[in-house]
């Protein structure tokens, strides 16, 4: 983990702009679950553990299926502001790395990883994974890939327009920035994900959302190679730049 992810600042932009996971992720982990342990449909779960939880934008969709839910975190800013919004007596937060999960052997249902796999040992987690988990119990490791993210609009030439000017922002002004090169980001998700165990299935789904031009803003501030960049260069305001240039394509003044 970088150290982007311990500081308070950007706990707090973590909190305020990450989104939640797809509902269609978390539905077809619960029907794989349900599938493997031949549950009935509205039996609930008992435990789940969602691992490098940051501030807590994947937790809280797993308390509505779960008697108990854990989200941990290495970093303690981010563990701070997840336990601030927390108000499900269901779910709690601490401060531990994913090869020391603090629970019994053998005591959850689901374990979860969103967005931070390429973060780690997988060798190393897949063991605790192995400790941690009941009989025909689940992992689940998702992420939004960085490769293919289009936007939609109603003018097909903006919508290009707007596509390629953030591809461009991400993968070209930070591209030396990011710890983990897009390709390289994508293929641990989609083909390189080296795990042992046996029951494995891999799935895609398409993920269609609305989101506002200072939520997107938001949401750039939080990637690690954003951070890095503003790091090394704390007078360039390249996320300004970005916003007008947003502005000034939808408005058709280009």
């Amino acid at each position: 983990m970088t150290s982007a992810f311990t500081e308070r600042s950007h706990a707090v932009l973590y909190r305020k702009y990450r989104p939640k996971p797809c509902s269609m992720v978390i539905d077809k982990i619960l029907d794989f679950l349900k599938e493997k342990r031949k549950t009935p449909k509205k039996t609930p779960f008992i435990s789940a553990v969602d691992v490098a939880c940051g501030s807590g934008q994947s937790t809280p969709v797993l308390g509505e299926y779960f008697d108990s839910v854990l989200g941990c975190d290495i970093s303690e800013a981010q563990i701070n502001e997840a336990t601030k919004t927390n108000t499900a007596p269901n779910i709690k937060y601490c401060v531990a790395d994913v090869e020391h999960i603090p629970i019994a052997d053998n005591s959850v249902d689901l374990v979860t990883c969103s967005q931070a796999a390429h973060w780690l040992d997988i060798p190393a987690f897949c063991k605790e994974v192995d400790r941690t988990l009941k009989p025909f119990g689940c992992l689940a490791i998702y992420s939004r890939l960085r490769n293919g993210q289009k936007f939609l609009h109603e003018n097909a030439q903006i919508a290009a327009k707007l596509t390629d000017l953030f591809i461009k922002f991400r993968y070209d002004t930070l591209k030396d920035y990011w710890e983990f090169p897009v390709k390289i980001h994508d293929d641990i998700y989609t083909q390189d994900l080296q795990i042992h165990f046996s029951d494995c299935q891999r799935h895609v789904v398409d993920e269609h959302s609305d989101i506002s031009l200072s939520e997107l803003i938001g949401y750039l501030e939080t990637v690690s190679a954003y951070q890095n960049y503003h790091k090394e260069h704390p007078e360039d305001d390249i996320l300004k730049d970005l916003q007008d240039k947003y502005v000034q394509i939808t408005f058709n003044f280009v």
